[in-house]
Protein backbone atom coordinates (compact mmCIF):
# COMPACT_ATOMS: atom_id res chain seq x y z
CA UNK A 1 0.00 0.00 0.00
CA UNK A 2 2.84 2.27 0.75
CA UNK A 3 4.66 1.79 -2.28
CA UNK A 4 1.20 2.84 -4.74
CA UNK A 5 1.01 5.78 -2.43
CA UNK A 6 4.36 6.77 -3.24
CA UNK A 7 3.73 5.95 -7.28
CA UNK A 8 1.29 7.74 -6.97
CA UNK A 9 2.65 10.45 -5.43
CA UNK A 10 5.48 10.51 -8.35
CA UNK A 11 3.14 9.98 -11.07
CA UNK A 12 1.14 13.38 -9.66
CA UNK A 13 4.82 15.14 -9.21
CA UNK A 14 5.88 14.33 -13.12
CA UNK A 15 1.79 15.61 -14.49
CA UNK A 16 2.35 19.07 -13.08
CA UNK A 17 5.85 19.13 -13.85
CA UNK A 18 5.58 18.14 -17.45
CA UNK A 19 2.79 21.37 -18.20
CA UNK A 20 5.12 23.72 -16.21
CA UNK A 21 8.11 23.04 -18.35
CA UNK A 22 6.17 23.36 -21.06
CA UNK A 23 5.12 26.77 -20.58
CA UNK A 24 8.51 28.11 -19.33
CA UNK A 25 10.20 26.49 -22.85
CA UNK A 26 7.21 28.68 -24.82
CA UNK A 27 7.91 31.41 -23.23
CA UNK A 28 11.63 31.35 -23.57
CA UNK A 29 11.27 30.61 -27.48
CA UNK A 30 8.29 33.47 -28.02
CA UNK A 31 11.33 36.34 -28.06
CA UNK A 32 12.44 39.39 -26.73
CA UNK A 33 10.43 41.86 -24.29
CA UNK A 34 11.22 45.28 -24.04
CA UNK A 35 9.69 48.34 -22.43
CA UNK A 36 9.44 51.80 -23.21
CA UNK A 37 8.93 54.73 -21.26
CA UNK A 38 6.22 56.67 -23.65
CA UNK A 39 6.39 60.11 -21.56
CA UNK A 40 10.09 59.97 -21.56
CA UNK A 41 10.06 60.00 -25.55
CA UNK A 42 7.50 62.74 -25.90
CA UNK A 43 9.37 64.75 -23.22
CA UNK A 44 12.36 64.18 -25.17
CA UNK A 45 11.01 65.16 -28.97
CA UNK A 46 11.80 68.72 -29.87
CA UNK A 47 9.23 68.31 -32.37
CA UNK A 48 7.03 68.02 -30.19
CA UNK A 49 7.57 70.48 -27.61
CA UNK A 50 8.30 73.04 -30.14
CA UNK A 51 4.64 72.30 -31.57
CA UNK A 52 3.20 72.07 -27.72
CA UNK A 53 4.75 75.35 -26.99
CA UNK A 54 3.27 77.31 -29.82
CA UNK A 55 0.25 75.60 -28.57
CA UNK A 56 0.63 77.18 -25.25
CA UNK A 57 1.51 80.57 -26.49
CA UNK A 58 -1.61 80.67 -28.48
CA UNK A 59 -3.66 79.54 -25.10
CA UNK A 60 -2.01 82.63 -23.36
CA UNK A 61 -2.59 84.89 -26.43
CA UNK A 62 -6.09 84.29 -26.00
CA UNK A 63 -6.17 84.45 -22.30
CA UNK A 64 -4.96 87.63 -22.89
CA UNK A 65 -7.58 89.03 -25.34
CA UNK A 66 -10.45 87.32 -23.92
CA UNK A 67 -9.34 89.05 -20.39
CA UNK A 68 -8.73 92.21 -21.79
CA UNK A 69 -12.19 91.77 -23.54
CA UNK A 70 -13.99 91.28 -20.33
CA UNK A 71 -12.23 94.24 -18.63
CA UNK A 72 -13.93 96.65 -21.41
CA UNK A 73 -17.50 94.92 -20.90
CA UNK A 74 -17.60 95.57 -17.16
CA UNK A 75 -16.20 98.68 -17.65
CA UNK A 76 -18.71 99.38 -20.13
CA UNK A 77 -21.27 97.35 -17.72
CA UNK A 78 -20.93 100.35 -14.85
CA UNK A 79 -21.51 103.19 -17.51
CA UNK A 80 -24.94 101.26 -18.20
CA UNK A 81 -25.44 101.35 -14.62
CA UNK A 82 -25.28 104.97 -14.08
CA UNK A 83 -27.34 105.56 -16.30
CA UNK A 84 -31.30 106.46 -15.91
CA UNK A 85 -33.29 103.53 -16.66
CA UNK A 86 -35.28 103.96 -19.89
CA UNK A 87 -35.56 102.68 -23.17
CA UNK A 88 -31.82 104.26 -24.49
CA UNK A 89 -30.16 101.87 -20.84
CA UNK A 90 -32.77 98.59 -22.08
CA UNK A 91 -31.24 98.70 -25.37
CA UNK A 92 -27.38 99.03 -24.72
CA UNK A 93 -28.13 96.52 -21.46
CA UNK A 94 -29.43 93.77 -24.17
CA UNK A 95 -26.31 94.96 -26.52
CA UNK A 96 -23.97 94.41 -23.81
CA UNK A 97 -25.77 90.92 -23.12
CA UNK A 98 -25.59 89.95 -26.38
CA UNK A 99 -21.66 91.27 -27.03
CA UNK A 100 -21.01 89.16 -23.21
CA UNK A 101 -22.70 86.20 -25.57
CA UNK A 102 -20.74 86.28 -28.39
CA UNK A 103 -17.39 86.71 -26.40
CA UNK A 104 -18.45 83.32 -24.95
CA UNK A 105 -18.89 81.89 -27.68
CA UNK A 106 -15.93 83.05 -29.53
CA UNK A 107 -13.59 81.91 -26.40
CA UNK A 108 -15.44 78.07 -26.67
CA UNK A 109 -14.56 78.26 -30.54
CA UNK A 110 -11.01 78.89 -30.47
CA UNK A 111 -10.15 76.90 -27.37
CA UNK A 112 -11.78 73.80 -28.93
CA UNK A 113 -9.81 74.46 -31.84
CA UNK A 114 -6.74 74.75 -29.56
CA UNK A 115 -7.61 71.45 -27.80
CA UNK A 116 -8.31 69.81 -31.49
CA UNK A 117 -4.50 71.39 -32.11
CA UNK A 118 -2.93 69.85 -29.34
CA UNK A 119 -5.03 66.47 -30.05
CA UNK A 120 -3.57 66.37 -33.40
CA UNK A 121 0.10 66.98 -32.34
CA UNK A 122 -0.21 64.03 -29.63
CA UNK A 123 -1.73 61.82 -32.61
CA UNK A 124 0.93 62.32 -34.77
CA UNK A 125 3.68 62.18 -32.67
CA UNK A 126 2.55 58.90 -31.21
CA UNK A 127 1.82 57.17 -35.03
CA UNK A 128 5.39 58.64 -36.00
CA UNK A 129 6.44 56.54 -32.07
CA UNK A 130 4.96 53.94 -33.24
CA UNK A 131 6.53 53.43 -36.33
CA UNK A 132 9.77 53.80 -35.03
CA UNK A 133 9.27 51.03 -32.18
CA UNK A 134 8.22 48.94 -35.11
CA UNK A 135 11.52 49.62 -36.73
CA UNK A 136 13.59 48.87 -33.67
CA UNK A 137 11.76 45.54 -32.58
CA UNK A 138 11.80 44.22 -36.26
CA UNK A 139 15.37 44.91 -36.23
CA UNK A 140 15.97 43.36 -33.27
CA UNK A 141 13.86 40.62 -32.79
CA UNK A 142 11.49 42.11 -30.31
CA UNK A 143 8.35 40.25 -30.21
CA UNK A 144 6.74 42.39 -27.28
CA UNK A 145 7.35 46.15 -25.90
CA UNK A 146 5.41 47.11 -22.97
CA UNK A 147 4.91 50.67 -21.56
CA UNK A 148 6.07 51.71 -18.74
CA UNK A 149 7.10 55.12 -16.51
CA UNK A 150 10.21 55.22 -14.98
CA UNK A 151 9.12 58.91 -13.33
CA UNK A 152 10.89 59.08 -9.62
CA UNK A 153 7.77 59.13 -7.13
CA UNK A 154 7.13 61.49 -4.11
CA UNK A 155 5.66 59.28 -1.59
CA UNK A 156 4.26 62.69 0.05
CA UNK A 157 2.24 63.21 -3.24
CA UNK A 158 -0.53 60.99 -2.85
CA UNK A 159 -1.45 61.31 -6.81
CA UNK A 160 1.92 60.29 -7.61
CA UNK A 161 1.63 57.35 -5.25
CA UNK A 162 -1.53 56.18 -6.46
CA UNK A 163 -0.41 56.49 -10.30
CA UNK A 164 3.09 54.40 -9.25
CA UNK A 165 0.95 51.98 -7.68
CA UNK A 166 -1.24 51.41 -10.57
CA UNK A 167 1.83 50.63 -12.86
CA UNK A 168 1.61 48.19 -15.35
CA UNK A 169 5.01 47.31 -14.89
CA UNK A 170 6.11 47.05 -11.32
CA UNK A 171 10.15 45.56 -11.85
CA UNK A 172 11.80 44.42 -15.18
CA UNK A 173 14.92 43.78 -16.00
CA UNK A 174 14.52 44.03 -19.91
CA UNK A 175 15.41 46.31 -22.50
CA UNK A 176 14.64 49.46 -22.21
CA UNK A 177 13.78 51.24 -25.79
CA UNK A 178 13.31 54.41 -24.35
CA UNK A 179 16.58 56.29 -25.24
CA UNK A 180 16.70 54.31 -28.51
CA UNK A 181 13.43 55.63 -29.73
CA UNK A 182 13.87 58.79 -28.73
CA UNK A 183 16.66 59.28 -31.03
CA UNK A 184 15.43 57.92 -33.49
CA UNK A 185 12.24 60.13 -33.25
CA UNK A 186 13.77 63.04 -35.51
CA UNK A 187 11.42 65.45 -38.20
CA UNK A 188 11.14 61.55 -40.64
CA UNK A 189 9.31 58.44 -39.54
CA UNK A 190 12.36 55.39 -39.67
CA UNK A 191 11.61 54.05 -43.14
CA UNK A 192 13.75 51.31 -42.83
CA UNK A 193 16.66 49.18 -40.72
CA UNK A 194 19.73 51.84 -40.44
CA UNK A 195 19.94 52.84 -37.15
CA UNK A 196 17.52 50.73 -35.13
CA UNK A 197 19.97 48.10 -34.24
CA UNK A 198 20.68 47.82 -30.62
CA UNK A 199 24.06 48.83 -29.01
Amino acid sequence: MKLNINKLALITAVAITLPLTGIVAQAQESGIVAILDVAAVFQKNLEFNTQMNEIKQSANELKAQITEQQKAIQIRAQEISAMESGPSRFEQEAALEQQQTQLKTLARQRETNLLNREAQIYYVTYQKLQSVVAAVAEANGIVLVLRFDNSPINGNVRPEVIKAVNRSVVYNNQLDLTNLVAQQMGPQVVADNAGTQLK
